[in-house]
Order: structure tokens, then C-alpha cells, then sequence
């Protein structure tokens, strides 16, 4: 039997066949990659049509969001608070309330290290401008006399209602040692070398003193240090021969009819030991003071550029509490009268960013203001940002003078 045809019929039907499956999974794999051609072609396009939609949506966002009011500050996960626990304690029953309009302003900013201060004039001794920790400040450099009088145009610059603050730094005393004096001194006309009116003494029994009127020396009460190696606040209320002193939060002083003549305001420091640190910063004066309640009863607003903040924050510095105990105050005495607190601001910095401060502030306002026993019902807040502005924001104390908080008897 010839075998050939069978051989060769199975052959090729393996041929065919072989043939055939290559054939087929050619054809899979053309059809295959065209779908991902397809597929990827496709996901291209769905990715373009997101893509642009969503920047579309952004820019709907960012154009509502200038039209937008700016959220609460309850809305807002920032937490507004108080500077420095303790301090605030020293500062809980504080009465000095500052003057509304700020006739001096020295913060040492943009001195130069080195330098006489620019915005004063020297009577004796001599200072500079020093780095103190992170501070410029006014620093003595000799140990005693060193007096320093504001520069002004007229002589005659104090009323009879202002207010003048000042740092002073306090040194670490042994208990047999020497002290650092800083005296004030108020004229009418010269400034007598070694006459001063307030004598305000750190040493190791604490701050003492005395105020001199009409020859007569009337002593401070004696007030603990508190930190040492710090710096410690001054400040001073004069109205209608009514005079006030405050070392921090305490009352040290307080005449009822202090007679002598006041027009100007000299400083001076002293030390009796050389390594002592003898030093001021932040000097503040400002006519007006501790009238609030007539002001809210005649304008029907108070504003002030007392209630301090860390730059930048809604954290209320423990100074201002002040102005906040006799807000209280009257809303305890005048059960019906209500408020809104306004915040506002200098125009440093973004004009959004600033809206939310101000917002925030008031609001930080308002809370110390309820925690005092205010129903939170009788307050609401609004801010106005850097959009009020009282002047050109050019100088430091223009931008001083906008940073301030109103409020609008209700």
C-alpha cells in the first residue's frame, strides 16, 4: 500500500491548520492593540474634558472668592487667644485706659544700632541705640543722668488729659545691692539736672518710689518685681490734675490733685552698677484717656488703637485689658446697651488676609469680653479689613492709628 498520500494529507492539514492559528492570533493581537489605541485615545479625551473642567471650576472659585465675605472665626480653625497666661493674671483687674489720639510714637524699629535715638534729644549722660534679646531699645550708657526728652515742634505738647507708656527693663537684684532708677520728669519751661517729679526704683525690695508735688514726696506702694532680667510696663493717665501710675497690671500712684505745671516729658535712667542693664522701649504718648463712657454717650461709639495684638494675630496682648474692664463695666452698668465690636486694620501685607484679621481680632475681642460675664447675645463682630483707612499708612504711627477696634453702641 503507497503511503505517500497519507503523509501527505496529514501534512498539510497541519499545515492548514498551524497556518490558520497563526493567522488567528495575528488578527487577536491587531484587534487587541487597536483597543488600547482606542482605549487610551479615549481615556486621553475624558482626561482633557476633567481637566478642563476643573480648571474652569477653580477659576469660578477664585472669582466667587472675591466677591466672598471672608469666613467667621468660628468658621475659621485658627483659635483666638490671650498673650501669656500669667501676664494676663497680673493685668485681670487693670484700669489704665490709654489716649485715643497718639501724639508720639517710638518703637525703635527702624533705628539704627549704634545711633542716637532719632526722635529724641539728649540733656545729659548719654544713650544709644542697642540690640536687647531680639529688641532694639534706647539703652543708657553711662551710669547715671542719662536724660532724654521726646523731639516735638512745639514745646508745649501735653495737655491736661493724656497718657504716656513706656517698657523699662527690670535687672536681677541680690538682696544687699544696688538698684536701677528710671525718673520722669514734667516742666513748664527747663528741665533742672537731678530734679525729677516721678522716681520709679527696681531693687530688691521690689518697685518703689515717690511722686514729688509741691515739694512734698508722696510714696508708691511698694509692688513685687515679678520677672527679673524682663521687661515691665509703665504707664501713666494725667486728667484735670488727676494722676495715675502703673507698673504692669498695679496701681502704684494715685493723686487725686497733682499741681504742678505740666507742658513737656523728659526721661531719665540710672544705674548704680555697671553691669546693670539700664534700658526703655516702646514709648507711647497720646492726649485724651478714661473717657469712654462719654465718648459712647456723645458719638455713640468708643475707638481706640489701645487693644493690642501680636503682629500678624488675633492674640490680644495682656496691656489692652484695660480698655476690656471698662467696656465691661459700663455693659454690667447699662444693662440695655449693646455693641459691635469692628476690627480693623493697617493696609500692610494682603487685602484678604487682613479682612480675616480683622474678623478674628473682634472676635477675640468678644470672647474676653464674655468671659468677663457678658451674655454673648448683647455683642456681635464684623471686620473691615485695611478698607477704612484714617490716613495714608505711610509712617508708623499712621499704620498704629489704623490698627484699631471700634465700638457702635447698639
Amino acid at each position: 500500500m503507497n503511503r505517500t498520500p497519507k503523509i501527505l494529507i496529514i501534512s498539510c492539514t497541519f499545515f492548514f491548520a498551524f497556518t490558520n492559528n497563526a493567522e488567528g492570533q495575528f488578527w487577536k493581537k491587531i484587534k487587541k492593540k487597536a483597543e488600547e489605541v482606542v482605549s487610551k485615545k479615549t481615556d486621553e479625551k475624558i482626561d482633557e474634558v476633567l481637566s478642563k473642567k476643573e480648571e474652569e471650576k477653580k477659576k469660578e472659585d477664585q472669582d466667587t472668592s472675591k466677591n466672598k465675605s471672608p469666613k467667621s472665626p468660628k468658621e475659621n480653625s485658627s483659635e483666638t487667644k490671650i498673650e501669656d497666661k500669667n501676664a494676663t493674671e497680673v493685668y485681670r483687674n487693670f484700669k489704665f485706659i490709654p489716649g485715643e489720639k497718639i501724639i508720639f510714637l517710638d518703637n525703635q524699629k527702624y533705628e539704627e544700632v549704634g545711633e542716637f535715638p532719632s526722635k529724641w534729644d539728649l540733656l545729659r549722660g548719654g544713650v544709644e541705640i542697642a540690640k536687647l534679646g531680639n529688641d532694639k531699645v534706647i539703652y543708657a550708657t553711662s551710669e547715671d543722668y542719662n536724660r532724654i526728652t521726646p523731639l516735638f515742634d512745639s514745646p508745649n505738647y501735653l495737655s491736661d488729659e493724656f497718657t504716656i507708656e513706656f517698657d523699662i527693663y527690670v535687672n536681677s537684684y541680690p538682696k544687699y545691692g544696688p538698684s536701677t532708677d528710671y525718673n520722669i520728669s514734667f516742666r513748664k519751661e527747663s528741665f533742672y539736672i537731678g530734679i525729677s517729679d516721678i522716681k520709679i526704683n527696681a531693687g530688691k525690695d521690689g518697685i518703689s518710689g515717690t511722686v514729688k508735688d509741691n515739694n512734698k514726696d508722696f510714696d508708691f506702694e511698694t509692688v513685687p518685681v515679678g520677672e527679673n532680667n524682663s521687661w515691665h510696663r509703665i504707664s501713666i493717665s494725667y486728667y484735670k490734675g488727676k494722676m495715675k501710675i502703673y507698673y504692669d497690671g498695679h496701681r502704684i500712684s494715685n493723686l487725686p490733685n497733682y499741681k504742678l505745671p505740666i507742658e513737656k516729658f523728659a526721661i531719665q535712667m540710672n544705674s548704680y552698677e555697671k553691669d546693670h542693664k539700664v534700658a526703655i522701649k516702646n514709648i507711647r504718648i497720646a492726649h485724651g484717656g478714661g473717657q469712654m463712657y462719654k465718648q459712647i454717650i456723645s458719638k455713640g461709639k468708643y475707638v481706640t488703637n489701645g487693644i493690642l495684638f501680636d503682629s500678624g494675630k488675633a492674640v490680644i496682648k495682656p496691656q489692652s485689658m484695660g480698655i476690656i474692664n471698662k467696656i465691661v463695666a459700663i455693659m454690667q452698668e447699662q444693662s440695655d446697651w449693646n455693641f459691635e465690636i469692628i476690627g480693623h486694620t493697617d493696609s500692610d501685607g494682603d487685602e484678604k488676609s487682613n479682612l480675616e484679621l480683622s474678623f478674628k481680632r473682634a472676635q477675640a475681642v468678644k470672647d474676653l469680653i464674655i468671659e468677663k460675664g457678658i451674655s454673648k447675645d448683647r455683642l456681635s463682630i464684623s471686620g473691615k479689613g485695611e478698607s477704612e483707612p484714617l490716613n495714608k499708612n505711610t509712617t508708623e504711627l499712621e499704620k498704629t492709628t489704623n490698627r484699631r477696634v471700634e465700638f457702635i453702641k447698639k
